[in-house]
Order: structure tokens, then sequence, then C-alpha cells
């Protein structure tokens, strides 16, 4: 799974992906009236079966939630950012307040993870688009909850790679751990691999 991107090419993910989130966390910040710093994505081409055993040894085996979009573009599929729940909940309270009590965040917590899902998953979208040099749609961010298998909800697992990206959330002196994933099947990761490389190639051309 790993030899879809060349070196040279997951660097220059990588780097798109750094900007993408470096923009989403001065978004966060003022969302949230405090400083949120965001990791370098590390990046990886893993099967569903790998990416959701990943998932679910970070979470010891418990639930995660996530924000998922479907886009379209040369090449289509669906970006997630996932989290395991106990940490979704120290988000939402960083965006809500603090009195907020925890047994009613229930819908709250939907609608908080939405808001700061749509912020990075449109920017991670954005930052791809504008690189790549590309058109990219996408539809309306939705919740999902439960273990890895089911958050990615794989329909075809022996067609379909996930580029797993972990991000490290810091919000003042809290930390929080999450995931970005981009699930496509294997013709359109071939294509996501080609409008890499052509990015690449402009790139040392000048």
């Amino acid at each position: 799974m790993s030899d879809i991107l060349g070196h040279s090419e997951r660097d220059a993910v990588t780097e798109i992906l750094n900007i993408a989130i470096g923009q989403a966390a001065a978004s966060l910040s003022q969302l949230v009236e405090d400083e949120v710093a965001l990791s370098v994505p590390s990046v990886e081409f893993l099967s569903p079966v790998n990416a959701a055993a990943r998932i679910d040894e970070a979470t010891g085996r418990l639930d995660s939630v996530a924000v998922r979009q479907r886009f379209q573009s040369s090449f289509s599929g669906d970006i997630l950012l996932i989290f395991p729940e106990s940490k979704s909940l120290e988000l939402v309270r960083s965006l809500l307040g603090s009195s907020v009590p925890l047994d009613s965040l229930t819908e709250l917590e939907q609608e908080a993870l939405l808001e700061i899902g749509n912020i990075i998953l449109n920017a991670c979208l954005g930052s791809l688009a504008n690189q790549l040099g590309i058109s990219i749609e996408s539809s309306l961010p939705t919740y999902a909850r439960g273990k890895g298998a089911r958050i990615l909800d794989v329909k075809h697992p022996d067609s379909e790679l996930v580029m797993f990206l972990q991000v490290d959330f810091i919000l003042t002196s809290k930390g929080v751990g999450g995931y970005l994933a981009f699930v496509m099947d294997i013709a359109s990761a071939q294509q996501f691999s080609e409008a890499v490389e052509a990015y690449v190639a402009r790139i040392l051309a000048g």
C-alpha cells in the first residue's frame, strides 16, 4: 500500500496538508478564542482493515466519532476527521465552554464537531485543489460514531485504500490526538498520485 506515492510525492502531500491544517488552526483559534496548534501530518496508505485497526488501537477498542465529507475531482472519495469519543468531548468543551454540563453535550457535541470538521476538511480540500491546480467539489459534512470499520464505512475493502494521517491538536496545555483519512478506490488513488507527481514536476521545473 505504501508504494502509491514515492518519497518526493509523499513529502509534497505532507507539505500541502501541513499548509492546510495551519490555516485551519488559525480559524479554530478564532472560533475557540484560544491558541490552537496542529502538528505536521505523516502520510501512510493503508488497507481499510489496517486503518480500522489503527483507529481502534488508539481508542482501546472504544468508540470513535468522525466528521465525513464526500469529494469529487479527477479522483474522488471521502475525507474524514476522526477522534476517540472521549477526546472529542475535550474539543467540544473548549468550543462551547467548560460551563456546559457533560450530560447535555450529545446534540451540541455533534454540532460543534461538525463545525470543527467543516473548517479542517474544507481547508484540506481547498489546499489540495489550489496546490494541485484542480477543482474539487464536496458534500455537506455528516457525523458518524462507532468502531473503526463503521467509521470508515468501506464498501469494497479489496479495491479501496485509505490515505491515513495522524494529526495532534494542541489547545493551550491540552493535547487531543485525531486522524485524517482519505478513503479512495484504487483507481482514484492512482489518479491522485498522478496529480501529485505532476505537481512535484512543476515545482522542480521552477
